[in-house]
């Protein structure tokens, strides 16, 4: 059976909640806010499936990138309300138009992130941006597996171990899948981001019902995260809003992110996409301050997904190493904040706004 010694030995992927063929693991919350399997230890057969599909059991090698691009969705209604440069909704268009079906992370009831499926093109706005919180996959795998084996098209999208858990729960490849995934800083605590809303809902006096992690309307560069009630508009730009200075400075985010098994060459995905910070400095003509994505393609399946939706995107051929030069979370990753451990056994004692004042003076990031 899955044993957790060492909360950074488990990303959460959930996917051996998934594969226990006797349902005896469940994902739960534990005091930090992060989901841990947690096995009925009576119904347990000790099968080791659960053992099996961990990705963190199962690390994986470096692999060489098959090609690197800067793109720009042409549509740029689409790019502006996109995190960078609208690519992952040209990949959708082109699953859902041909049937297919897309997974992503959506903003649910009370503004929950969580995973879920789309088979119209309309619903595509709900997956797009960027969600600074850990998503609840629930039995997202389970739904893939059974759509692959009825010879549906899926594309799945999601952080790079979220990822790494759907191949290793899926055991073998489908040439009907295609998965993306995003370059990850670290995933917050859910219970920190609840802690948020509400701590803001108070301050406004009426419900935070709105949340944009990467408003552009100042600019890509320039981008703000932004709560929004009925009659008021929080927040302040990403480097300078309380979550989000939390979360960069790696106080918010879960035990494994301090060591990524999944970034610098070792993504699962077909694709990787990321901002393409410094796209400005490298080559300044392909920047509009609109968003541009980094484009990283895996595997000869994400080389055929890409050329299906090329001529939709503007296009710029770079490398691995400029890609990272100023997007440091495409090849490497930064340690957990010292007093991360004092944040989180603190964080029912005090606000986010008298943590982050402790933590993280206002000169430091």
């Amino acid at each position: 059976m899955i044993e957790i010694f060492t909360k950074a030995d488990c990303c959460g992927c959930s996917a051996c909640a998934n594969i226990c063929p006797r349902g005896c693991i469940t994902m739960r919350a534990d005091e930090e806010g992060f989901l841990y399997p947690k096995v009925n230890t009576d119904a347990c057969v000790d099968c080791g499936l659960c053992e099996q599909v961990c990705p963190l059991r199962h690390k994986p090698q470096q692999h060489e990138i098959i090609a690197v691009y800067g793109a720009k969705n042409k549509n740029d209604d689409m790019r502006f309300s996109s995190s960078s440069g609208g690519f992952f909704s040209l990949v959708a268009e082109a699953v859902l138009a041909k049937g297919g079906v897309v997974f992503g992370a959506a903003l649910e009831e009370n503004l929950e992130v969580r995973h879920i499926k789309i088979e119209n093109a309309k619903d595509i706005s709900r997956l797009r941006g960027s969600k600074y919180v850990q998503s609840v996959l629930g039995d997202c795998f389970t739904q893939v597996r059974s759509l692959l084996r009825a010879g549906r098209q899926v594309l799945f999208s999601g952080t790079p171990c979220q990822i790494a858990g759907l191949k290793k729960y899926l055991i073998k490849d489908y040439a009907n899948l295609w998965t993306i995934d995003v370059v990850c800083h670290g995933v917050p605590s859910p219970k920190v981001y609840q802690k948020h809303l509400r701590e803001l809902s108070a301050q406004a006096g009426e419900p935070v019902t709105e949340v944009r992690f990467r408003d552009k309307t100042k600019g890509w560069k320039n981008g703000e995260t932004l709560f929004l009630t009925e009659h008021q508009r929080l927040g302040n730009s990403k480097r300078k809003e309380t979550y989000m200075r939390l979360f960069l400075n790696n106080v918010s985010i879960r035990p494994s992110c301090g060591q990524c098994a999944f970034n610098n060459r070792r993504s699962q995905a077909d694709i990787t996409i990321a901002d393409y910070w410094g796209v400005d400095k490298q080559f300044p003509e392909f920047d509009d301050d609109k968003g541009v994505t980094l484009v990283l393609i895996n595997s000869s399946q994400g080389r055929e997904l890409f050329e299906q939706i090329k001529n939709k995107a503007e296009l710029l051929e770079t490398n691995f190493s400029l890609g990272a030069e100023y997007n440091l979370a495409v090849a490497k990753s930064l340690p957990l904040h010292p007093q991360r451990e004092f944040f989180f056994a603190n964080l029912d004692k005090y606000t986010l706004t008298e943590l982050e004042e402790r933590l993280l003076p206002k000169n430091n990031g």
